[in-house]
C-alpha cells in the first residue's frame, strides 16, 4: 500500500511526466542496445559457424569443435551449430558428447529430423537398439526415412522388425 506522499508524488503530472520520459528513454536505449547485441552476436555466431562446418567438411574436427562452440556460446540456441558440433564429435569418436550435441539441437528444433538419425546411428554403435528405435521412429514421423541398409543391419542386430 502506498503512503500518502507516494499518492502525491505519482500524482503530480510532472512527475508523470519525467517517470514516461525517463522510462521510455530507458526503453529506447535498452532496445537499441538488444537489437545492436543480437544482431552483432547473429554475423559473428554465423562466422563462427560457416568456418566450423567448412572445416568439418575438410574432417578438421578440432577446428570444427572450436569454432562451433564459439558459435553457441554466442547465441545458445543455435540448434544447427550444436548439430554440426555433434557430427565433429562423431568424427573424433566422442559419442556422448556428440549425443549431448544432438540432444540439445532436439531440445531447440524438435523437428530437425536429422539429428534423430545421427543419434540413432550412435546408439546403434552403442549396441543401445531400444533408444535407435525411438529415433527411427521419431525421424520417420517427421518424413525422414531410415536408410534400407541401415534398417536391415538394426533388424539382425536388435532381433526386432519395428
Amino acid at each position: 500500500m502506498r503512503s500518502e506522499y507516494m499518492n502525491n508524488l505519482m500524482g503530480n503530472s510532472q512527475f508523470t511526466w519525467i517517470r514516461s520520459r525517463v522510462t521510455r528513454l530507458g526503453l529506447v536505449a535498452l532496445l537499441g542496445t538488444m537489437i545492436t547485441v543480437s544482431v552483432h552476436g547473429c554475423k559473428e555466431s554465423k562466422d563462427y559457424y560457416d568456418r566450423g562446418v567448412a572445416s568439418l567438411e575438410k574432417r578438421e574436427h578440432d577446428a570444427a569443435i572450436s569454432d562451433l562452440t564459439k558459435a553457441i556460446e554466442m547465441r545458445p540456441r543455435f540448434a544447427m551449430a550444436h548439430f554440426y558440433r555433434g557430427r565433429a564429435y562423431m568424427g573424433k569418436r566422442e559419442y556422448d558428447k556428440a549425443i549431448s550435441d544432438f540432444t540439445e539441437a532436439i531440445e531447440i528444433a524438435p523437428e530437425l529430423a536429422i539429428a534423430y538419425s545421427e543419434r540413432a546411428l550412435i546408439y546403434y554403435i552403442k549396441k543401445d537398439y531400444d533408444k535407435v528405435w525411438e529415433n527411427i521412429h521419431k525421424q520417420e514421423s517427421l518424413g525422414l526415412e531410415a536408410r534400407p541398409g541401415f534398417l536391415k543391419a538394426l533388424r539382425e542386430a536388435s532381433g526386432r522388425t519395428k
